[in-house]
């Protein structure tokens, strides 16, 4: 069951409208649902039971991203800087990983509101991901440390699987991300698994 969104946010609508098929999320900063659909609340509940979360709705993992928006929120506070901060996480569900992308939207002026975090959330696509793999040109040991990564592991845990040292599982983390344009772990996942415009023409 779908939870409207205060009138005075019908720009934040324009979002979501533009985000078919992934899950739509629009939150106040202190956590306060504004507005879900069915995808983002069924994603939501995966969350909290890879978790093991017993209260609440919302996972504690998108109310943290929530208060990590507000903080950026305090300096940045005009329409124009919204995709500055762009936050982009990568997360665990009983489908598989979540990616959680949260953009900051500043109270609109004149209104006694405080600011909302609209979040898109989709699960990652192997079949994508496999597509993407051959295209970044990755060798045999880092589509595995791939594989590892996505799963969640640590570098030290991707060493262990590899039966390799942590000092190798790192050079082959860097070498993806040079491959793959990024910067970050998460980043690796977004260009591999997460949708089209996140990805980097090389």
């Amino acid at each position: 069951m779908e939870k409207r969104l205060d009138s005075y946010s019908e720009n934040t609508l324009s979002f979501a409208d533009q985000r078919d098929g992934h899950g739509i999320l629009i939150i106040t900063l202190s956590g306060r649902i504004l507005w879900t659909d069915s995808r983002a609340a069924d994603l939501c509940r995966q969350m909290r039971v890879m978790t093991e979360e017993q209260e609440g709705t919302l996972p504690q993992a998108v109310i943290k991203i929530a208060k990590e928006i507000g903080e950026l929120l305090e300096f940045r506070n005009h329409p124009k800087d919204w995709e500055a901060f762009n936050v982009k996480r990568v997360l665990k569900g009983r489908e598989g990983h979540i990616f959680v992308t949260a953009i900051g939207l500043p109270a609109g002026v004149g209104h006694d509101t405080e600011g909302t975090v609209f979040f898109t959330l989709a699960v990652i696509s192997l079949r994508k991901s496999a597509r993407r793999l051959k295209e970044f040109q990755l060798t045999p040991r880092e589509v595995t440390a791939v594989g590892l990564l996505m799963m969640g592991l640590t570098n030290q845990e991707i060493a262990q699987a590899m039966n390799v040292t942590e000092q190798t599982a790192k050079e082959h983390i860097k070498h993806i991300m040079e491959k793959t344009s990024t910067t970050t772990r998460t980043g690796i996942v977004m260009a591999i698994a997460g949708p089209a415009e996140n990805v980097i023409p090389r």
